[in-house]
């Protein structure tokens, strides 16, 4: 009987838990000191690529990153997650410019355009790491918050981007911050929009997330642009190629509906994994 409660303890510990993920704290910058899971490869070296990972709503960072571990085994990936606190980071999907109902913020130091940039470039000799971009993936609000990075960020050294299933756009309109790009609070030009247009980013949605319930954004603002994330994420892409095809644009970013899927991180992760371990 001993030998019996012995091993199924052994067994609970290798596959009921998590092992116990590593983490530092970001503290050297003018705003709240930020949690950051990472894993990595089992040797860095130059050809190390680096992967942020942006939680959602739910602010399971150390989850995102474990599903992620999982997708990168036999990677040469070094992965952080960073915990936005909902204690400190209330807007974080909005880069801390606004609320989802469209009240801007006034609280200018606590902004996050650049953050990841700044996060990488301390990174990067903290852990021995050569490259000079990295990839990042956020799903629900974590991909609200990638999309306006790129958008509102000064050129991030981004390699490739998947925004997936989120619950509302910034859209290239004359719509007001965070609907669209008119009067953001921060400094803002045409460049941002050429920039943002010509990063490698993919717009993933699972083709059955058209929840309606209260998790989605029910403002004015957001209800304009679909009635759920499905059709906000159609409409987001639709009008974007058509901004860029009446203006002669460039434009590097794809779309792809995953099929059957709904609001889970888990497989939508699975469909971007594809994207970003692409070659």
């Amino acid at each position: 009987m001993k030998n019996y409660l012995i091993f199924f303890a052994f067994y609970l510990s290798l596959f009921c838990f998590p092992a116990k993920l590593d983490k530092f704290t970001y503290n050297v910058w003018d705003k709240p000191d930020l949690d950051v899971y990472y894993h990595l490869p089992d040797v860095i070296n130059d050809e190390t690529k680096v992967l942020f990972v942006i939680h959602g709503n739910s602010r399971n960072a150390d989850n995102y990153l474990n599903t992620w571990i999982k997708l990168a085994k036999d990677k040469n990936y070094a992965i952080f997650a960073p915990h936005f606190k909902r204690s400190q980071f209330i807007s974080f999907n909005t880069l801390q410019m606004s609320t989802s109902s469209g009240r801007i913020r006034n609280e200018t130091n606590l902004y996050l355009n650049n953050s990841i940039d700044l996060l990488f470039d301390h990174i990067k000799p903290l852990f021995d790491l050569a490259q000079d971009s990295y990839d990042i993936y956020g799903h629900s609000a974590g991909a609200q918050f990638v999309h306006r990075y790129l958008l509102f960020s000064n050129k991030p050294k981004v390699n490739r981007a998947v925004a997936a299933n989120a619950g509302w756009y910034t859209f290239l309109d004359g719509s007001n911050f965070p609907y669209g790009i008119n009067n953001p609070p921060i400094e803002f030009n045409s460049q941002n929009v050429i920039n943002f247009l010509n990063i490698d980013l993919h717009i993933h949605i699972g083709s059955a997330d058209t929840d309606i319930s209260s998790s989605v954004n029910q403002s004015e603002g957001a209800n304009n642009q679909g009635l759920n994330r499905f059709q906000r994420a159609n409409n987001f892409f639709n009008y974007t190629t058509k901004i860029v095809e009446e203006n002669d644009l460039n434009y590097n970013w794809s779309f792809l509906v995953v099929d059957g899927v709904a609001h889970s991180n888990s497989r939508m992760s699975k469909a971007a994994a594809e994207v970003i371990f692409a070659n």
